[in-house]
C-alpha cells in the first residue's frame, strides 16, 4: 500500500499546498513535487500524462483513498496536480511545516534572503534567491566545491583567485559558470552548442587536464554507454582532480535504463505527442511513448535512474578510485536544507596516479 503524507509519496517528497478552505475545491489546488521515479513501482502506473495511485493512505486521518495525479511539469523532477481523489476526503491537508522560515546568504551572488518558507528553500529545483534565482541543487553544487578545494565552504563572493585551478562544467547552470570563470581557469561546455564536448568521445587532448569537473543533472541524458561517459569524465581530470555530480537517483534498488537496446534513434512528434524510434543493433523496431523530458536546451529525455549503490559502483569502476564523498549534511547559512537523503550531490575523486585509458 501507498501511503501520502505531508512528507512522503511512494517514499518521495510531496509538498501539499492548500489555498483555499474548501474540502474538494482545496484539494484541486495541492502542488505535488514528486520526484523524478515516482510512476515505476508496481502499484502504481503512468499512463498518457497520468500518475495513477490505486491504494494511498491518507495521514493523520488514516483514510484510504485511490488517486489520479496530472503531470504539469518534469523539469527536473515531475510536479503533479490532484485531478481525483476517491471518495474525497473529509478536511484539507494542511502542512506542519509551512509557516517554517529561513534567512540565508546565497552563495553564488552572495545576496542575503531574508524569511524565506523553508519549504521553498529545500525545493532542489525551485528559484529561492531573490537576486539570482538559486535553487538548492546548484548552490550544493558551489558548496561541495568550494568545500573540496578550499577545504571549507565559501560563497564565490569570498573565494580567492584561483587561476591556477583549472576545470570544466558539462551545461553548467550560468549563474554560476560566469562567477566560475572569473574566480579559476574554468569554461562551459554543451553538447549542442560551442564550446562542445560529447562526453561520450573525449578527445586525448582534454586527458588529464582538469582539476575538477561539474556535472548536475546531466547524467540520466547521456545516450547509451554512460558507464564510457564517467570514465572520459575520469580520464579528463589530473591525478587528484575530482568531479561534482548531481543526478535524480533513488536510495536503493538497482539502476534502472528506460531504453536499454538504443542504437539508431530519434524523436517523432505527431498529432500533439513526441515518440521515440529505435532501431536495434539485431534490426528491431522499437516505439516508445510517455516520454519524460526535464528542462534545458538539447537533447532532455530522461533515459535512465540511478540508484545510490548503483551509482558508487559506476564510479568506483570508471576510474574513480580516490574516494567518493556524498554531501549530506545541511548548511542552513547558505541555503542548503535537504529534506530527503537522496538526489544529493556527489564528489567523486580521481586517485594521485594515473589510470587506464576508457574503453
Amino acid at each position: 500500500m501507498t501511503t501520502l503524507s505531508v512528507k512522503r509519496l511512494l517514499g518521495r517528497i510531496l509538498r501539499l499546498i492548500v489555498r483555499d478552505s474548501q474540502k474538494q475545491e482545496a484539494i484541486k489546488q495541492w502542488v505535488r513535487r514528486v520526484r523524478s521515479s515516482l510512476g515505476m513501482r508496481k502499484q502504481s502506473w503512468f499512463d498518457n500524462g497520468y500518475l495513477h495511485l490505486p491504494e494511498v493512505q491518507i495521514k493523520p486521518q488514516g483514510t484510504i483513498h485511490s488517486a489520479v495525479l496530472r503531470a504539469i511539469a518534469v523539469s527536473p523532477q515531475y510536479v503533479f496536480a490532484l485531478e481525483q481523489l476517491d471518495p474525497p476526503i473529509s478536511a484539507p491537508i494542511v502542512n506542519e511545516a509551512d509557516d517554517r522560515r529561513l534567512t540565508f546568504c546565497c552563495n553564488i551572488c552572495g545576496a542575503t534572503n531574508t524569511d524565506v518558507a523553508l519549504n521553498l528553500v529545500s525545493d532542489r529545483e525551485a528559484p529561492s534567491c531573490k537576486e539570482c534565482g538559486s535553487s538548492l541543487r546548484v548552490r550544493s553544487v558551489i558548496d561541495a566545491l568550494t568545500s573540496e578545494i578550499f577545504g571549507e565552504s565559501l560563497p564565490l563572493s569570498s573565494a580567492p583567485l584561483s587561476k591556477s585551478i583549472r576545470g570544466v562544467g558539462m551545461s553548467d547552470w550560468e549563474g554560476y559558470a560566469k562567477p566560475l570563470a572569473r574566480i579559476f581557469s574554468y569554461h562551459n561546455s554543451f553538447y549542442h552548442q560551442e564550446p562542445r564536448l560529447d562526453i561520450t568521445n573525449v578527445p586525448e587532448s582534454e586527458f588529464e587536464k582538469y582539476d575538477f569537473l561539474i556535472s548536475s543533472d546531466v547524467m540520466e541524458h547521456v545516450p547509451n554507454d554512460v558507464d564510457k561517459a564517467f570514465a572520459y569524465m575520469a580520464k579528463m581530470l589530473k591525478p587528484g582532480g575530482f568531479l561534482v555530480l548531481t543526478v535524480p537517483y533513488k536510495p536503493d534498488g538497482d539502476h534502472e535504463e528506460f531504453y536499454p537496446d538504443l542504437h539508431e534513434y530519434r524523436l517523432i512528434s505527431t498529432a500533439g505527442k513526441t515518440f521515440l524510434y529505435n532501431r536495434t543493433s539485431e534490426g528491431v523496431e522499437q516505439i516508445y511513448d510517455n516520454l519524460v523530458f526535464h528542462g534545458g536546451d538539447g537533447f532532455t529525455l530522461f533515459m535512465r535512474m540511478f540508484s545510490e549503490a548503483g551509482l558508487i559502483k559506476i564510479l568506483e569502476n570508471s576510474g574513480f578510485d580516490g574516494g567518493i564523498k556524498i554531501y549530506r549534511d545541511d548548511d542552513p547559512r547558505y541555503g542548503i536544507v535537504w529534506p530527503i537523503s537522496w538526489c544529493l550531490t556527489i564528489v567523486a575523486r580521481k586517485a594521485q596516479h594515473a589510470g587506464s585509458n576508457p574503453g
